[in-house]
């Protein structure tokens, strides 16, 4: 099962790449000793805290066993200790889907592919701004 959320997570975490969106705001990376995490900037991301004797917080790293995985909304952590990156990701999805959020200008392409595409809502309509 491993390779299967190693895989997941590596698709999932290029998944901006592939479909040409920054995801260098959503996907934030540190190390638990980090006393000052500035997220107050981040409206919408996922938040990773790596243990202190792992290499050093790479935020292109998959990181497949950190200390904890939250959901960042409008600044604040909303959810913690999130099982797995996956999870996150579909989390954050459903909080932006169903509070009625704007996807983030610089994901736009990737919420628009995970709604249509990979939970197949609102096929056949227009794009959410």
């Amino acid at each position: 099962t491993h390779d299967v959320v190693a895989m997941r997570t590596a698709v999932l975490r290029c998944l901006p790449v592939f479909l040409g969106d920054d995801g260098s705001d959503f996907l934030k990376v540190f190390a638990d000793s980090d006393a000052v995490r500035d997220i107050t900037q981040i409206p919408v991301g996922i938040l990773t805290v790596v243990p202190e004797d792992s290499q050093q917080p790479d935020p292109n790293a998959l990181h497949l066993e950190p200390s904890s995985i939250g959901i960042i909304l409008e600044g604040s952590i909303v959810m913690d200790n999130i099982e797995s990156h996956a999870q996150a990701i579909c989390l954050t999805f459903g909080l932006i889907y169903n509070l009625h959020l704007d996807y983030p200008k610089r994901l736009k392409n990737t919420f628009d592919f995970i709604q249509r595409v990979m939970l197949n809502l609102g096929v056949g309509k227009n794009f959410r701004a």
